[in-house]
């Protein structure tokens, strides 16, 4: 002991500020732990090593050891340091305390974020043994700081100040809890900013966000009126905010990084789940013993359990929902997270999470074994598209799953759709919704990701891909009960492509219209007229897949054209060039609406429109044509 304290501590110091890099970073890491180590140990630090300690960071600085090669370094070494020192409670002046803060505070913000989790985890030990007893007007200014920072333009700053309200002790976030808690909420979802978002700011977000939930409910009185505003905010705040956080999708170069935050919601979401039913049952068993000691009452158990629940069924049902729509979708590591994150929901030793529905299914298809590979798909799809079976769950995991059946991995996409077939087929599931097939509720729940995801790529084109899939498969074809669909369907599909220059929704769009055009109803015929309004479209490639789909049309369904004008037009259909001039094509086109019976007005708009124009005008349209295509081509991989 005498020898660390008069020897190793004293010849340390001075080598912080060696000239050589590997010298000072290794001086300076190993003082700090040295100093905790001796602290751990009961030893008694003297004025002067105390003094000489203090004076590390300030010498460094001094020296500007954070310029040049190594800077980074020697920031890391310095945060680990302070968090040493603070944990070994040296004493500091006052001087010394505001210097270290802001060395603190400027890590923070840095870019690197091995830099600004060293100084995170500082101030989580520097905060509370030098910062806590300072009085409040410290730790309101510490907060507003660390609020402020998360409108800050550098992002860099954003990031590290979503952790750094994370640690706040439970002195400091008791003063300002709920705007701390409203801005990271708002802070979880992507900003409406002209510049690209942040995908590690809202990550950091939510990650500091269940950190400030957990230390107040920690540390709170549950039955004070403080207390039950945290939980009620929980509830009403918190969880809708992490909700919205699992609808991240945001892309850039480098990939789905919305998956990131995705993430960090389902994490933070089965947290605050065990926040919540924690403080229930703990009300629940409170509310019996009120009761005796006051006069007797005739509310049952059920009554009281109800009245002091803050996790209901509501909450429940939007919780896994949420997350088994992450179960089906297409990245295998989320998939796994998610099926994890579910079986640590149903079947959680310590903490019960009630009021789930459909909990029995959900066990059947989600066993608690930790052998089954979730990240496979043929292991895991077969299985969690069975949930399609749950009404309440249904709508969210089609969405889901739609993403993996209509997407463009091949053994994703093979996986996903076998399985959701099989679901169709499998005459051993039964449906509990008045004597209504498979085929029937999906299709319904079909129509509302339609309808819910208006104008979303993302999500539309690959449900029509599925849709487009399930149709060759002879899924809802041939069938009664499917013309409200169709019908529905058709008027969905007409504001979908119309303008659209996805090339791949583009053709599986008019791929539906000649399935549709096929039945030999009413809906069919409404279906082909769409269809005929894209042998004029301003991309060749798509006339020519229109005009190929109509000719198939026609070869199945001979009561949509009269007879002596069937041959006609399919000779019309075969002769005409649909990839060359577009006025042909389009003039060709109103000879088919004639033969057909409809009206020419609409389709022989824009006809009237070219042909006003000047000559000139006309060559300029062609030009802009062959630009149209060009970037087509480009954009479809040509």
């Amino acid at each position: 002991m005498d020898y660390f304290s008069g020897h190793a501590l004293k010849k340390l110091i001075p080598c912080t500020l060696s000239s050589d890099l590997c010298t000072r970073h290794g001086a300076t890491l190993a003082a700090g732990e040295i100093a905790l180590k001796l602290h751990q140990l009961g030893f008694i630090f003297t004025t002067d090593m105390q003094r000489g300690l203090s004076g590390i960071v300030p010498a460094i600085e001094k020296a500007r050891l954070y310029r040049g090669k190594g800077g980074e370094i020697m920031r890391s070494a310095v945060s680990r340091f302070i968090a040493c020192i603070s944990m070994a409670a040296i004493s500091l002046n006052e001087k010394t305390k505001r210097s270290l803060v802001e060395t603190l505070n400027e890590n923070l913000k840095h870019p690197n974020s091995q830099i600004q989790c060293a100084a995170v985890d500082a101030l989580k030990h520097f905060i509370p043994t030098y910062l806590v007893s300072a009085g409040e007007k410290i730790a309101n200014d510490v907060i507003s700081k660390y609020v402020t920072l998360l409108d800050d333009p550098n992002v860099a700053a954003r990031r590290g100040g979503a952790l750094a309200l994370g640690i706040l002790p439970y002195e400091f976030l008791l003063l300002k809890w709920m705007p701390v808690m409203s801005k990271l909420c708002s802070s979880c979802t992507i900003e409406d900013k002209a510049d690209d978002p942040d995908a590690e700011a809202r990550v950091n977000s939510v990650r500091g966000l269940i950190l400030v939930c957990e230390t107040l409910t920690s540390n709170v009185d549950q039955s004070s009126d403080i207390g039950e505003s945290v939980y009620a905010y929980i509830k009403v705040e918190v969880m809708p905010a992490l909700f919205r956080a699992l609808d991240d999708y945001a892309v850039d170069n480098r990939g789905d990084v919305g998956s990131w935050v995705r993430e960090a919601a389902m994490d933070a979401l089965e947290r605050c789940t065990f926040i919540l039913c924690k403080r229930d049952a703990v009300a629940v068993r409170a509310a019996p013993a009120a009761e005796d000691e006051s006069e007797p009452s005739d509310m049952d158990a059920n009554a009281i359990s109800t009245t002091c629940q803050l996790f209901d069924s509501a909450i429940a049902q939007g919780l896994v929902a949420g997350i088994a729509k992450q179960a089906v979708e297409k990245i295998d590591k989320i998939r796994e997270i998610a099926v994890r994150t579910l079986q640590r929901i149903l079947y959680n030793q310590e903490q019960f999470v009630p009021s789930i529905p459909y909990r029995k299914l959900l066990e059947e298809i989600i066993p608690n074994n930790s052998d089954l590979e979730w990240a496979v798909p043929t292991v895991s799809y077969p299985r969690l598209v069975k949930i399609l079976q749950a009404s309440c769950y249904s709508k969210p995991v089609l969405s889901g799953l739609v993403i993996s059946t209509g997407g463009l991995q091949e053994s994703l996409r093979k996986a996903s759709t076998s399985a959701l077939v099989g679901y169709l087929q499998d005459s051993s599931i039964n449906i509990d919704d008045k004597g209504k097939s498979r085929e029937y509720l999906l299709s319904h729940d079909i129509l509302w990701v339609l309808q819910r995801y208006q104008k979303c790529d993302r999500v539309i084109t690959p449900t029509l891909k599925t849709i487009e899939t399930l149709l060759s498969k002879q899924v809802f074809l041939n069938k009664e009960g499917h013309g409200d669909f169709y019908s529905e369907l058709v008027n969905l599909l007409g504001p979908e492509l119309k303008g659209s220059k996805d090339f791949t929704k583009l053709c599986a769009g008019l791929s539906i219209l000649g399935y549709i055009s096929s039945q030999l109803d009413g809906t069919g015929t409404k279906a082909f007229s769409q269809l005929l309004v894209f042998l004029g479209h301003r991309y060749p490639k798509i006339r020519k897949a229109a005009a190929d789909q109509v000719y198939l049309v026609l070869l199945q369904n001979d009561s949509l054209i009269s007879a002596e004008d069937m041959d006609k037009a399919q000779e019309v259909l075969a002769e005409t060039c649909w990839e060359g001039d577009v006025e042909e094509a389009r003039h060709k086109r109103s000879e088919l609406n004639a033969m057909a019976g409809f009206g020419v007005a609409t389709s022989q708009k824009s006809e009237n429109r070219q042909g006003a124009r000047a000559p000139d005008v006309r060559n300029a349209a062609s030009t802009d044509e062959n630009t149209s295509y060009s970037s087509l081509v480009e954009f479809s991989g040509y």
